[in-house]
């Protein structure tokens, strides 16, 4: 099933400083949420939903060509594919993504609906899982986990 896009555009706005006039800028954002297969729980991802990683990278590589952001395609989509995965192996429900350029940064959100941290693997050489997070931390800037638990975002330097 392909993903349900609920947002595309001027999701974040910004006062431009308080000595400007009142002008807003918007800056472009992206929105979207993939509905788990009942089949992926338990750190298994069901057959329904082993596509979902590719399609968000698609996705996300054509929103930053869109917005003149070439140089941020190979990065965020490594990190899209990343977390996605990690959210439909380790979390709960529908798997949201968010993507938004503000000023100098673009901030990527993923929510799993999981309350559970999310804990670094064991990225020994004879494992072939658990280095998503070791990634993510090599990519970002900057990443993190919500208060609550079930959002991982992680950040870009756009500059």
């Amino acid at each position: 099933m392909p993903p349900t896009v609920t947002g595309r555009v001027g999701q974040a706005v910004m006062r431009t400083d308080a000595t400007t006039d009142s002008r807003l800028r918007t800056h472009p954002g992206l929105s979207m949420f993939f509905v788990r297969d009942r089949g992926s729980t338990g750190g298994v991802i069901a057959e329904a939903d082993r596509a979902a990683p590719r399609r968000a990278r698609v996705i996300v590589r054509a929103e930053l060509r869109c917005w003149g952001r070439p140089e941020l395609v190979e990065s965020a989509e490594l990190l899209v594919t990343e977390l996605v995965t990690n959210a439909f192996q380790h979390g709960l429900g529908d798997v949201g993504l968010r993507m938004c350029l503000t000023g100098a940064r673009l901030l990527i959100e993923v929510q799993d609906g999981s309350h559970h941290l999310p804990v670094p693997g064991d990225a020994t050489l004879d494992v072939e899982n658990g280095r998503g997070l070791f990634l993510v931390a090599a990519l970002a800037d900057r990443w993190g986990v919500s208060d609550d638990g079930t959002t991982i975002w992680c950040s870009l330097s756009a500059e």
